[in-house]
C-alpha cells in the first residue's frame, strides 16, 4: 500500500509539471537569419521576432574556442564590423556566428557565410552535365600563394532541402558524378589549413542536374501515354455513368416479325384451300330409314 502511494504521488506531480515543461521547451528563440559576411558582418532577425539584441562572437586559427566581440556584444543592430578581429587574428581570417537575445532566452548561434570568395573564403561556381556537378574552385588564392599545400578546399555537399554533409578535400576543382539527373544539388566549400577550418565558408550554392536526350524522349513519351490513359479512362467512366440507356438501345438489334407470327397455321389454310365449298359435292336423299326398321319390300 505505502509503494502504490508513493507512485501516486509522483505520478500526480508529474503531470502537474508536464504543461510547464512543454512550455519551456516551445519557448525557444530561433537564431538570426541571412547571416553573411562582405565588407560588414549583417544578418536579420528571426521571423516574427522584434526587439532583441544580438552577439557576435569569433573563432581564428589560434584561439581554442568562440569569443564575444567586445563592440558587437549585446547590441540591437543587425550588421557589425570585423575588420580589426579579422587583422589580428592569425592568417588574417576568422569564423564568425551571430546570437540573438529576447525574453530571457538565447538563441542557437548561426554561422557566418561569404556571398564572394576573398582572401578567407573560396570563390564556388557550379556548372553541370547530364549526372555531373563541377565545383570550380580557383586553386591559385591567397592562402595558398602564403602556405603552400596545406590549404586545400573542404566540400560539403547534398541535396536540395537535406543537411550538407562532407565530401572531400580538394586544392581544386571537383567533379560529383553518378547523380540523379533532374534533381538539384547544393555545395558549400570552406578553406582548411592543416585540416582546420579558416574563415566564413560559401554561402550555399545549388545547381540543377539535367536530364540527358533520351530521358528527356523518355519522359516525353511517359507523359504523353500517361496523358492519353487517363483521358480514355475518363470518357469510359463518363460513358458507362452517363450514356448507359443510349448504349443500350444502340446495341439493340432492330424488330423483325418471325415466320410462326406470319402464318401461324399454315397446314390449316392448305386443307381449307383442297375443300373449298365451291368444289363440295352432294346426293339427292330419296328416303330416311329410322334405325331398326327394316325397309319393306316393293
Amino acid at each position: 500500500m505505502v509503494g502504490q502511494s508513493v507512485f501516486a504521488v509522483i505520478m500526480w506531480h508529474l503531470l502537474l509539471l508536464t504543461p510547464l515543461i512543454g512550455h519551456v521547451w516551445s519557448e525557444r528563440l530561433p537564431p538570426p537569419s541571412h547571416v553573411h559576411v562582405g565588407s560588414l558582418l549583417r544578418w536579420s532577425a528571426p521571423p516574427a521576432h522584434s526587439n532583441l539584441s544580438y552577439t557576435v562572437q569569433y573563432l581564428s586559427f589560434d584561439t581554442k574556442g568562440w569569443n564575444n566581440f567586445s563592440s558587437c556584444s549585446q547590441s540591437q543592430n543587425t550588421s557589425c564590423d570585423v575588420t580589426a578581429n579579422r587583422k589580428e587574428a592569425e592568417l588574417g581570417c576568422v569564423r564568425l556566428r551571430v546570437l540573438a537575445h529576447g525574453h530571457n532566452l538565447t538563441s542557437d548561434p548561426e554561422e557566418a557565410c561569404s556571398q564572394q570568395g576573398n582572401r578567407c573564403s573560396p570563390e564556388v561556381q557550379l556548372s553541370s552535365q547530364p549526372g555531373t556537378l563541377i565545383v570550380n574552385l580557383h586553386g591559385n588564392h591567397t592562402l595558398s600563394y602564403e602556405h603552400g599545400s596545406q590549404v586545400k578546399h573542404l566540400v560539403y555537399f547534398g541535396r536540395e532541402g537535406e543537411p550538407l554533409k562532407k565530401y572531400r578535400y580538394s586544392p581544386s576543382s571537383v567533379v560529383i558524378k553518378e547523380l540523379e539527373e533532374g534533381r538539384r544539388y547544393c555545395v558549400s566549400v570552406v578553406f582548411v589549413f592543416y585540416e582546420i577550418l579558416v574563415g566564413p565558408p560559401s554561402c550555399v550554392k545549388c545547381q540543377d542536374i539535367p536530364q540527358s536526350v533520351w530521358a528527356k524522349q523518355i519522359t516525353v513519351t511517359l507523359v504523353t501515354v500517361f496523358s492519353v490513359i487517363g483521358v480514355l479512362v475518363l470518357f469510359l467512366v463518363y460513358v458507362l455513368f452517363f450514356e448507359r440507356k443510349r448504349i443500350a438501345q444502340w446495341m439493340r438489334p432492330p424488330f423483325e416479325k418471325g415466320n410462326c407470327i406470319k402464318d401461324p397455321f399454315p397446314m390449316q389454310r392448305q386443307q381449307t384451300l383442297l375443300y373449298s365449298p365451291s368444289e363440295e359435292r352432294c346426293d339427292r336423299i330419296s328416303l330416311i330409314v329410322p334405325v331398326g326398321h327394316q325397309q319393306p319390300s316393293t
